[in-house]
């Protein structure tokens, strides 16, 4: 599949394995120091809601099932942003192509978890659901760290103070 919207709308894209959700934010500053390190505003702004590239490791086959399954389920089911927790982790980890560091904004997702299930179901395997967060920040231009399961979280992430400014710019519980 290409990077492109599916679904037959332009609600959810599916790029680099994953299905995501974009959101427009503005308003964000341009930087954010966080322990002596300048990370850059992103150019685009997204929810992570599935890893395929995971599942597709363990059932090679399933990308296009993957995909109706998902589309089906957004007919009837609404797959939505809700907010912003307020909470906000500065991930790092080390990529072949060097150090990256990122600031998250922690998000609430509609029905995700009920996706989740009934994907495991259908395929026969556990689908933990992502923890949803928005990269707004990154070290190297654009370059997020996939924070796709509650262990990623835990061992690559930890909570972060941001500034006012940061915290009023994305509107905590923004719907």
């Amino acid at each position: 599949m290409d990077d492109s919207y599916i679904c037959g709308g332009e609600k959810f894209t599916y790029r680099n394995g994953y299905i995501a959700l974009p959101l427009g934010l503005s308003g964000l500053p341009e930087s954010i120091e966080i322990g002596g390190e300048v990370l850059q505003r992103k150019t685009e702004f997204h929810v992570s809601l599935l890893r395929v590239k995971t599942i597709l490791e363990k059932f090679p086959n399933t990308e296009e099932q993957i995909i109706n399954s998902f589309c089906e389920f957004v007919k009837k089911e609404d797959i939505s942003f809700l907010h912003f927790t307020g909470e906000f982790r500065f991930a790092e980890k080390l990529a072949e192509t060097g150090e990256r560091k990122t600031v998250v904004a922690m998000c609430e997702v509609s029905n995700l978890r009920v996706f989740s299930d009934q994907l495991a179901n259908e395929l026969g395997v556990l689908i933990s659901p992502q923890p949803t967060h928005v990269t707004l920040y990154t070290l190297q231009p654009n370059a997020g760290i996939g924070l796709n399961s509650p262990e990623d979280l835990n061992t690559l992430s930890k909570p972060v103070d941001v500034s006012d400014e940061v915290r009023q710019s994305i509107d905590i519980r923004r719907q």
